[in-house]
This record gives structure tokens, C-alpha cells and sequence, in this order.
């Protein structure tokens, strides 16, 4: 499953966050998580210095999670944003809703998430996605607010190649509609 999406709500809550809270790589999960595709390792080009991504969390005392569900057909379950610096790529992966996989593990709805981008696009900033087809598409030119909700069976990645951070909201949950 896959959807374009474009919300209209106030992102200034994600975009205005501290992003300093948090640094990490996306291939030390990634490898032991998604095996089939990571099968003996990242090529040595790969390191924890060109992987990185800020990531924050938010609570549901933090942002309305009913107001995001409904707008997105969505039992809502985590909300974070990434910032992904000049230079970084998030290598190819699938979403296995790790995080309220554990939360929630013997709820068999359909696990989906939104991937919302906080800004316009700017130059070097991209996902690639498999479409409905497993056919390979590139997302570019986005304006703030538009980005897509998706479950695990398309696998993706996202690349900096530009000059300024890029910024997106990830908000995982069940599918409603």
C-alpha cells in the first residue's frame, strides 16, 4: 500500500524542534534488521559519518495525535522527525515499525506510516521509492506538508546531496481508512 498525502496542519512544532538531542546511524539497526537486504553488510564506503540522522521523538502530550490520525486515516502509535544533514543518504530500507511493533505486538491492524516533509524541497534532497508496481520512482520538488504513507512492503531510502538540512515527519500507526 501506498498513498500520496498532503496534510494541512502546523508543522512549526516539528520544524522549530531541537534536533541536538539525538545523532545516530541508520546502518546499525538496518543490518540487523532487514538482513535480506543487508546480507553480509554495508559496502565500506558506508560508515556511521555519512548515515547519520538526528532523530526526535514526540509524546502524545507533546502534538495531537487524534488530530494527526484524522487526518491521515490513522490510529496514531509514534510521532518523530529526522534531520538529515548535508552529505547523508538513509541506505535502502523498508519500514518494520520496530518501536510499536514491541508496543503493541499481538495487534494484527494494518501498520502504516506517514512520511511528511516539514519544508519545501531544495535542491539534493530525494526519496526513492518502489511504487505499487515495485517500479522505482524519485521523489523531488515537494512543498512542505505533501509526502506519502506507505506500509513495509516498499523500500525506500533518502539522500542529502545538497547544502541544507532536510527535514521530514515520520507519524506510524494503524490504518483506518
Amino acid at each position: 500500500m501506498i498513498e500520496n498525502l498532503a496534510v494541512d496542519f502546523d508543522l512549526d512544532i516539528f520544524r522549530n524542534a531541537d534536533y541536538t538531542q539525538h545523532y545516530g546511524s541508520c546502518i546499525s539497526y538496518q543490518v540487523k534488521e532487514q538482513k535480506d537486504q543487508h546480507a553480509g553488510g554495508f559496502p565500506e564506503s558506508y560508515s556511521e559519518d555519512n548515515t547519520r540522522i538526528q532523530q526526535i521523538w514526540f509524546e502524545e502530550t507533546d502534538v495531537d495525535y487524534e488530530m494527526l490520525g484524522k487526518h491521515l486515516n490513522m490510529d496514531v502509535k509514534t510521532v518523530s522527525a529526522i534531520l538529515q544533514p548535508p552529505g547523508n543518504t538513509v541506505t535502502l530500507h523498508r519500514d518494520t515499525f520496530f518501536k510499536f511493533k514491541s508496543l503493541y505486538p499481538d495487534d494484527t491492524r494494518p501498520k502504516v506510516r506517514a512520511n511528511i516533509y516539514l519544508e519545501d524541497w531544495k535542491p539534493g534532497h530525494l526519496i526513492h521509492y518502489q511504487d505499487h508496481d515495485k517500479e522505482w520512482q524519485c521523489s523531488d520538488h515537494w512543498k512542505a506538508g505533501e509526502g506519502f504513507l506507505w506500509d513495509s512492503n516498499h523500500l525506500h531510502l533518502s539522500g542529502n546531496c545538497g547544502l541544507k538540512d532536510k527535514y521530514t515527519l515520520q507519524i506510524s500507526g494503524f490504518y483506518t481508512g
